[in-house]
């Protein structure tokens, strides 16, 4: 499943793109007063304006090459401080085959930078911005996990790995749905998932919005 295009909403447009473009040095690909966009390898990010009442946060992950994880954490352990859990700043999946590390952005988007082993994308030059290959997993926060999940396999979407009433991914390696249940602790921080306006753009199914 592959991200073309992921839109979240954002109560501190100014901040993070200057987060984004000054602190991590990515390209803005697009910028009006109301939204930017980001390109992330072969998929658009777009961050849009909102004024809620509560602030708009999200967790989404960017797909690393499997052989420059040690090399991706050094690039943003010197540009953001690392989430920790328990004591440590990265994690190993054992039942992904995958490395991941986590940091939040001034809005308190929960970024995850993941390497799966069992992924062809590898690479013969030092880590950079450049080596972001896509957005590779989204957080969907629902009251009914399980049901949110009977929806998405009606699109032709098929669950990942080992499923819970909390935590569903939905999807494949390339690109996932992060099911969780409301007001379940996202890992590696301490917030509590929460429904925000979601829209992506999925290849071969097309546009999705989540309210």
């Amino acid at each position: 499943m592959l991200f073309e295009e992921v839109k979240l909403h954002t109560a501190r447009l100014a901040e993070i793109k200057q987060f984004y473009r000054d602190t991590l040095g990515l390209k803005v690909a697009a910028d009006s007063d109301t939204s930017f966009t980001l390109q992330i390898g072969c998929t658009r990010m777009i961050f849009v304006h909102s004024e809620t009442e509560h602030e708009p946060f999200y967790h989404f992950a960017w797909m690393i090459p499997k052989n420059r994880f040690q090399e991706a954490k050094a690039w943003a352990a010197a540009r953001v401080e690392l989430s920790t859990q328990d004591g440590e700043d990265e994690t190993f999946s054992e039942n992904w085959n995958s490395h991941s590390l986590y940091f939040e952005d001034p809005a308190g988007n929960i970024l995850e930078l993941i390497a799966h082993r069992n992924t062809h994308h590898k690479s013969d030059r030092p880590f950079s911005a450049e080596d972001l290959l896509q957005v590779c997993e989204v957080g969907l926060v629902s009251e009914d996990v399980l049901s949110t999940v009977g929806e998405l396999e009606q699109m032709g979407l098929n669950r990942w790995r080992a499923i819970s009433e909390t935590f569903a991914p939905v999807g494949d390696v390339s690109g996932l749905f992060i099911v969780v249940k409301k007001e379940r602790i996202w890992f590696f921080s301490e917030q509590k998932a929460q429904r925000f306006p979601l829209e992506v753009v999925v290849q071969g199914v097309g546009r999705l919005q989540f309210g």
